[in-house]
């Protein structure tokens, strides 16, 4: 069980979780480094130091290690319809788990020449 309480500015935990640090300049250096795009593409938003990160309607809550391994957004309709299919958000996922369903769709479109879909993956 995490902390609930604490000093202004120390780091709080709850239920294991830290409490996001994230800020637009973090978010503007993401996009400095082209691993982003920028605000009026795609309108992100840091989590402003909560807990739990809940995303509202067209969201999807990602972590810095999906964007520095490369995620990108908009993604693929095979990616969405996966995840919607499962009934799970990208932040559910590991980059590993991210990286073999890229790859299953990169094998059907690229080599098999069909339509990537999850009852085939």
């Amino acid at each position: 069980m995490g902390k609930a309480g604490g000093a202004a500015g120390a780091e709080v935990e709850v239920h294991g979780w830290k409490s996001s640090k994230c800020t637009d300049s973090h978010l503007l250096n993401l996009v400095e480094s082209h691993l982003l795009q920028p605000q009026n593409m795609i309108h992100w938003r840091h989590s402003g130091g909560k807990f739990f990160s809940h995303e509202g309607g067209n969201e999807s809550v990602i972590f810095l290690p999906h964007v520095l391994w490369g995620l990108g957004f908009p993604v693929s309709d095979f990616f969405r319809g996966l995840l919607h299919h499962w009934g799970v958000q990208v932040h559910h996922l590991t980059p590993n788990s991210i990286l073999h369903i890229l790859i299953f769709a990169h094998l059907c479109e690229a080599f098999l020449g069909i339509e990537p879909h999850f009852d085939l993956f």
